[in-house]
């Protein structure tokens, strides 16, 4: 659920150096796959970012996605993260 109000100084979302809105987030998700973990390493590329997250018993997730949203959601080593897995479609491959 995401709750619109009359931005404020230094809560906004900017386009063309534009204040539009302010966005209060109670964020519900859909997916049922939401599992906690700590971000492990970064590799940054100029469009897309890969995001190695420790998610505990020695095991690891890996994702991709773009450099803006790794800045957007200011992701550092040691960030407390969910991988959130949302699955609509499972292939099947053999040797």
């Amino acid at each position: 659920m995401i709750s619109l109000s009359k931005s404020r100084p230094g809560d906004e979302i900017h386009k063309y150096s534009q204040p539009l809105l302010r966005v209060v987030k109670t964020m519900k998700i859909s997916a049922r796959n939401q599992i906690p973990g700590t971000v492990k390493m970064i590799k940054k590329g100029p469009v897309s970012t890969e995001v190695v997250i420790s998610v505990g018993g020695g095991y690891e997730m890996v994702s991709s996605i773009t450099t803006h949203s790794a800045e957007s959601l200011k992701l550092k080593e040691g960030s407390k993260v969910y991988a959130i897995v949302k699955a609509s479609e499972v292939m099947i491959g053999i040797d």
